[in-house]
């Protein structure tokens, strides 16, 4: 039986996600690139995509607004929308995708409860799936590290997690999902035993856990959660070569979405963890 191939709509196309996700999507047989976006009065707005993704032509149109992009797509059924771009941006192409009647992936960070708010409510019309990794490796330790936190409800939990110089913002995304899988393996409020800085007389305590970034060089990205007891400890470390592998699961989360009925998905869903997440 061949396999039924996923159309995507790619917003932001002139950003790193953006640019890495449309290009994947064009070369991988799976996949077909039949939408793109960009800021209003960037360069590329009217411009054919496929110049974007190094393609030739592709009779893709880059548009400003994604409700132009949807409306010019043929097989709406086939069609899930992936957003890597801004918070500000949210709102907006949640409508969209709601008025269409599209799944969409979003993969964007920094978001506020407010944001939450949002996908909440678009769920109720759309499939959609929201992850701060997209990676199919990171999200499977984070299914480990839930079974570790239960596992091991003794051991001292500390993550220490390194990016490239210029990340803003800290502890990343992932380093937080990872706070969180644990805190839900042992049945906490994150928020509750989170800690992210020590310094001078900062003795642990027990039930904490600890969160701690580290900046420098061009690391694309390492996470480890160290499960510590007293002779002996637990690591599960997650290590990024090449930011292509979030694009590679930001794909494979727009294939699950396709006929899926309204609802939020999850990264775990993706990969069929079950019970194990």
């Amino acid at each position: 039986m061949t396999a039924r191939i996923t159309d995507v709509v790619v917003t932001g196309l002139t950003g790193r996600m953006g640019a890495l996700i449309a290009g994947l999507a064009h070369r991988e047989p799976a996949h077909r690139l039949v939408g793109a976006t960009c800021r209003a009065g960037s360069f590329a707005v009217g411009e054919d995509a496929g110049a974007h993704v190094g393609a030739g032509l592709l009779e893709v149109t880059v548009e400003s607004d994604l409700a132009a992009a949807l409306a010019r797509v043929k097989d709406r059924a086939r069609t899930v929308v992936v957003d890597f771009t801004s918070p500000s941006a949210l709102d907006a192409h949640l409508a969209a995708c709601r008025a269409a009647r599209v799944p969409i992936v979003v993969g964007t960070t920094g978001l506020e409860p407010s944001h939450f708010a949002l996908l909440d409510q678009a769920a109720r019309d759309i499939a959609l799936l929201h992850a701060h990794n997209t990676s199919l490796g990171a999200n499977l330790v984070f299914a480990l590290a839930r079974v570790a936190a239960r596992t091991l409800p003794d051991a001292d939990v500390e993550i220490v997690e390194l990016h490239h110089k210029k990340k803003k913002d800290a502890p990343s995304g992932t380093a937080i999902s990872l706070g969180k899988a644990v805190a839900e393996g042992r049945g906490v409020v994150f928020d509750d035993v989170k800690v992210t800085a020590r310094s001078g007389i900062a003795e642990r305590t027990d039930g904490e856990i600890g969160l701690f970034g580290v900046r420098g060089g061009g690391v694309v990205g390492e996470h480890t959660a160290y499960f510590f007891l007293e002779k002996e400890r637990v690591e599960l470390t997650h290590r990024v070569a090449d930011r292509a592998i979030f694009a590679q699961g930001a794909l494979a989360a727009a294939a699950f979405l396709v006929e899926r009925a309204p609802g939020r998905y999850h990264m775990h869903d993706v990969l069929g963890l079950g019970a194990l997440a």
